[in-house]
This record gives C-alpha cells, sequence and structure tokens, in this order.
C-alpha cells in the first residue's frame, strides 16, 4: 500500500495540515516496506540518508558502548517518523533497529530537499518534526538527571502509552507496550534486575500487568499523580488550535507544527 497524505502528516507531526497539496509528491513515494523485528536499520558511524515513516512496528534509537552497555534515547510509533537527525550528518550518529515487525516508507533527502523546496508546509512540517524530537529528548534528560528509579520508568511508559493514543490519555483498558525490561533499563540508566522489581511493586499496586502483548499500564490517573507526569509536551500547538476553532467562528488554518 502507498503513503497517503494522512500518513505523512501524522508521521510529520501535524495531522491537520492540508497536505493532500502535495499529491504529486505523496505520489511518488516508493510503497510500504516489510521488515522483521530485531533488525538494524541504521548503524551508527556509517552514511544514511533516509527519513523512516512508521505505519506499524516500533523503532528504536540507541548507541552502543564501547563497554557493551547500550543507552536507548528514543522510540518510533506508528504514525511517527524516525531519523530526521541523519540528514544533518555526513554519517548516523546512532544506530535504528526494530523492536518489532514494521512496516516503513524511506523519505530519502534528495526527495525530502524537492519536496521542501516546492512546499511551503514541508518545509514547515521538517521543522515541527524536529522541534518535536528536541523536546521528547530534553524531557528524558530530566528524568535520568533528576527522577526517582520508580519515577523514570513510570514516566517513560505513560509517555509511550500516550504517544500511541495520539497524544491522548487512554481511557479504556490497558495499553499494550512492547517493551522488555532490559530495553526499558536500557533507556532509563538503570539495569534489568532494578527493573524487575519496580514492575514488581506497580503490579502489586495495580499500575501494571504483563501479558503476551507485553506491558499494560492501568488506572493513568492515579500514577499521573504518583509521579507528576505532565503531558503537555506530547501535544501540539496545531491541534490546540484546532480546538480553539471548534468555539470559534471559522478562521485560516493555523500555522504548523511545533510543540508547546
Amino acid at each position: 500500500m502507498d503513503c497517503t497524505a494522512s500518513d505523512i502528516a501524522r508521521a510529520l507531526g501535524a495531522p491537520l495540515l492540508p497536505l493532500t497539496n502535495d499529491q504529486i509528491f505523496l505520489d511518488s513515494l516508493p510503497q510500504r516496506e516489510a521488515i522483521a523485528g530485531r533488525r538494524k536499520l541504521v548503524q551508527e558511524g556509517r552514511p544514511c540518508e533516509d527519513l523512516f515513516i512508521v505505519h506499524s512496528g516500533w523503532l528504536a534509537a540507541f548507541r552502543q558502548l564501547p563497554d557493551g552497555g547500550r543507552q536507548i534515547f528514543n522510540f518510533w510509533l506508528p504514525g511517527e517518523a524516525a531519523g530526521i537527525e541523519f540528514f544533518a550528518c555526513k554519517v548516523a550518529p546512532f544506530s535504528v533497529t526494530t523492536l518489532t515487525p514494521c512496516r516503513v516508507t524511506r523519505l530519502s533527502r534528495d526527495r525530502l530537499q524537492t519536496w521542501t523546496q516546492a512546499s511551503a508546509h514541508a518545509a514547515a512540517l521538517l521543522f515541527g518534526l524536529v522541534c518535536r524530537n528536541n523536546v521528547i529528548l530534553r524531557e528524558r534528560m530530566v528524568g535520568l538527571g533528576r527522577r526517582s528509579a520508580f519515577c523514570r520508568v513510570a514516566h517513560l511508559l505513560l509517555e509511550l502509552a500516550m504517544r500511541r493514543n495520539n497524544g491522548a490519555i487512554p481511557k479504556n483498558g490497558g495499553t499494550p507496550l512492547p517493551l522488555t525490561q532490559l530495553e526499558v533499563a536500557d533507556t532509563t540508566g538503570l539495569t534489568a534486575p532494578y527493573v524487575n522489581r519496580i514492575f514488581r511493586s506497580m503490579r502489586e499496586r495495580g499500575f501494571l500487568t504483563i501479558s503476551k502483548d507485553g506491558l499494560e499500564i492501568h488506572d493513568f490517573d492515579k500514577l499521573m499523580r504518583l509521579v507528576g507526569f505532565r503531558p503537555h509536551y506530547l501535544q501540539l500547538l496545531v491541534e490546540a488550535a484546532a480546538d480553539e476553532e471548534d468555539r470559534a467562528p471559522a478562521a485560516p488554518l493555523p500555522a504548523p507544527a511545533i510543540m508547546a
């Protein structure tokens, strides 16, 4: 199946922008590529000129350290775009791997440059994507530097659950997250046994269950209050503007997305 305008818009962080005007570019993109789980898409230190639009499955970005350790610093979920940083570097500054079977569309540097030169919407979306990634990484930095181990893990799980739910708080049932204890540990700067103890505590308090689909987070409101999770950094300005338009007379389309 080919990319659609909504796929591109949602992945680049601006679901309300009229990318249907860019249909010629969208029609030129390659078909979705199926990739098995646990496969490395990008190797750190090697040239990479592709941005990956994720249609299904999960990707992870990480750095491999000389002592064998690994630091995961971001994930990309369905409807998100991975690898914008590669366009500014001669070689990939980090590696990218699939955590689950995925379907992605590769967007090359040349294709993106052609699109941004022809479309103001495309240039604005690219800027919005950079801003979105920076805000998420800054929030991760706060967690690593200042949050307790329990709050660090809970904050990560809450963020990913909301991103999987298009930035909204899941209301009905659990939200499966296909993460292992080691992957959570590598993201939060903890050890797998320490994460196991935190998971056990979360299960005993009714916040977490583990099923065949992965981790499931429950009672979001209570857990958010407990760890001080504030999801404003996941909300797009374009979405807030849309809410205001619902309560006001019709107005021109708001400026393209950057993170609040």
